[in-house]
């Protein structure tokens, strides 16, 4: 595997949360160049057919961050030099990423239902006590992406772990989880502008008008959403840098024979 003769990076290092989030992301936006020809095809494939391709998507990152963490700097990878990894790791990252689904799915659920219950002051209160509460989740994926011990054991070392990092974690979290938000929201607002157009061109035709979208409108569409998905995902790899770098973080701080299992 050839290198890109970049100095040693220790992962596993106690960090802030702010250094961790801000090394992170600067390391995985440095490589963006790198990483692209690698990780393009499931990429786009992701954004075409969601399943089963996220799987490979999820999988190619945490080949990459294992590599990463074992040899502290990112090579010059390819498909086929990094087969086997991606092969090992299919099997956790799938698991990682129903694991993310099932968390995000219970907090938007309470929420929607509280909503539709009409407990309007009660929906930002439920979100954040589930938020609060399986924020430790958070920890449980870093442990099955990154370490080798069992799923079950990534379980019960990812909850310790988590209350026992909680004024670490929470801002870490919060902090990461808003940049993500602003930057994709940012990748939708050409989606954004046209639904907006699209609205108006809806309401004009129940009001008579018999005004029709043109044909370009329906590509530009396509278009501003393949940018938005590209955008979101891209997003998600560059962070995925600042979370190894977490994890390494809080790995660091627990009991050397914990240490040594992960």
């Amino acid at each position: 595997m050839e290198t890109t003769g970049e100095i040693f990076f220790q992962v596993k290092k106690e960090r802030s949360y702010i250094s961790c989030t801000i090394k992170g992301c600067a390391y995985g936006f440095k490589h963006l160049g790198l990483l692209m020809p690698y990780i393009w095809p499931s990429l786009v494939l992701s954004i075409i057919m969601p399943i089963p391709f996220v799987f490979l998507f999820a999988a190619q990152i945490d080949a990459i961050l294992r590599k990463w963490i074992e040899l502290g700097f990112v090579p010059n990878a390819k498909l086929k030099t990094m087969k086997c990894d991606i092969e090992r790791c299919v099997g956790r990252s799938a698991i990682k990423v129903l694991i993310y689904v099932l968390w995000v799915g219970i907090i938007l659920t309470s929420f929607y239902a509280a909503l539709f219950l009409g407990l309007k002051w009660w929906c930002l209160l439920i979100f954040c006590l589930l938020w609060l509460l399986l924020l430790p989740l958070s920890v449980v994926i870093m442990q099955v992406s990154y370490s080798d011990i069992t799923i079950k054991e990534c379980f019960k070392s990812g909850f310790r772990i988590a209350y026992g990092n909680f004024g670490k974690l929470f801002p870490f979290e919060f902090l990461s989880t808003l940049l993500q938000v602003i930057i994709i929201i940012m990748g939708a607002f050409p989606v954004i502008v046209l639904q907006a157009a699209r609205l108006q061109a809806l309401r004009s035709i129940l009001m008579g008008d018999a005004t029709s979208l043109p044909l370009s409108f329906y590509l530009y569409a396509i278009l501003a959403s393949f940018i938005c998905w590209t955008v979101a995902f891209i997003t998600l790899l560059v962070f995925s840098f600042s979370r190894c770098l977490m994890w390494g973080s809080l790995v660091n701080e627990v009991p050397a024979e914990t240490e040594a299992n992960s």
